[in-house]
C-alpha cells in the first residue's frame, strides 16, 4: 500500500512539472552557426595575418584604362641604325673591287708612282672614264658619312634621321668638290693650261678614289668603337686626310713645275684661292663650332 501511493504521488508531480521551451545550454549547432555568421560579417583586416590585402580589387574600366600613360618599348621607337649604311657602303666597294679590280689596283699604284698616273691618264677610254666615275661617286658617299660623323661628334644639327643627314652631308662634299672642278675648268678656258688642268682634274679623281676606299674602314672604327676611342678614330681620320690631300699637292706642284719657275705670281694665286681659302673657311668654321 504504502509503494502504491509512492508511485502515485510521483505521476501526480511529474505531470505538473512545466516543459523545457529554452535552448539547451549544451547544444553546440547554434553556437556553431553564430560563428560563422559574425565570421561572415567581419570585415575588419586580422592583426595576425603577415600580408594584408589593401581591400577589395577594383574592376578596370574602359575609361581608366584608356586614360592610363602608355609607355613605349625600344623596340618601337623608329630609329634609322647607322649599321644599314655601313652595310651598303661595304657592298658598294665590294661590288667596284669585284667588277673593276685591275683599275682600281692601278688607281693605287698611281698615288705614289708617277709612271703609272701617267699611262691611267693616255689609256683612258669611255669604260674606263665611266668606271672611275662610279668610283668617284662612291668617295662622294664614303666622304659625306664621314662628314656625317664629324658634325654628329661635333654637336651640329642637322635635319632629319640618319639617312637625311648622309644625303646632305654628301651633297655638301659633292658641291665643294664640284665647285673646284668648275673653277679648274675656267681656269683651263681663260689660261693657255688646259693640257696640264686636265691632268691634275684627273690626279685629283685618282687621290679622290683612294680616299673613299680608305675611308670606309675609318668610318666603321668611329660607328663601332669604344666611346673614349671614337673621338681618337676621327682625329685619326682626318690626318689621313690631311695626308692624302699634302700628297696630292705635291703631284700637283709635280705638273706645274714648268710654270713654278716662269710665273711665280700665278701659280701662288692659284694656291692661296684654290686650294688653301677653303681649308681655312672650313677651320674657321670647325672653330667656330667647337668654341
Amino acid at each position: 500500500m504504502r509503494h502504491f501511493i509512492l508511485i502515485c504521488w510521483l505521476l501526480v508531480v511529474g505531470t505538473s512539472l512545466p516543459a523545457q521551451s529554452g535552448s539547451n545550454p549544451f547544444e553546440l549547432t547554434e553556437r556553431l552557426a553564430a560563428a560563422r555568421q559574425t565570421t561572415a560579417r567581419d570585415t575588419s583586416p586580422n592583426p595576425f595575418d603577415l600580408y594584408p590585402s589593401d581591400g577589395p580589387a577594383k574592376a578596370t574600366t574602359p575609361a581608366a584604362a584608356a586614360a592610363r600613360p602608355e609607355i613605349a618599348s625600344p623596340g618601337e621607337v623608329d630609329t634609322e641604325p647607322v649599321v644599314f649604311v655601313h652595310l651598303l657602303l661595304v657592298v658598294m666597294v665590294t661590288s667596284l673591287w669585284v667588277l673593276f679590280r685591275n683599275l682600281l689596283k692601278q688607281c693605287l699604284t698611281a698615288t705614289l708612282n708617277d709612271n703609272m698616273m701617267t699611262q691611267l691618264f693616255r689609256r683612258r677610254s669611255g669604260g674606263q672614264i665611266s668606271a672611275l666615275w662610279l668610283c668617284y661617286l662612291f668617295f662622294l658617299l664614303s666622304a659625306g658619312f664621314y662628314l656625317y660623323l664629324l658634325a654628329t661628334a661635333l654637336d651640329v644639327p642637322l635635319p632629319g634621321g640618319v639617312w637625311t643627314g648622309w644625303f646632305i652631308t654628301s651633297l655638301i662634299v659633292a658641291a665643294v668638290v664640284g665647285l673646284k672642278f668648275f673653277v679648274l675648268l675656267l681656269l683651263g678656258r681663260i689660261f693657255p693650261l688646259r693640257k696640264e688642268l686636265s691632268r691634275y682634274t684627273f690626279v685629283l679623281m685618282v687621290f679622290s678614289i683612294l680616299t673613299g676606299v680608305i675611308l670606309v674602314p675609318i668610318n666603321l672604327l668611329v660607328s663601332y668603337a669604344p666611346p673614349d676611342y671614337g673621338y681618337y678614330f676621327l682625329i685619326a681620320g682626318a690626318a689621313v686626310l690631311a695626308l692624302i690631300y699634302l700628297v696630292h699637292l705635291v703631284r700637283g706642284l709635280f705638273i706645274a713645275n714648268h710654270y713654278v719657275g716662269s710665273r711665280p705670281l700665278h701659280f701662288l694665286l692659284y694656291i692661296c684661292t684654290i686650294e688653301i681659302a677653303p681649308l681655312l673657311l672650313v677651320y674657321r668654321y670647325l672653330t667656330s663650332v667647337l668654341i
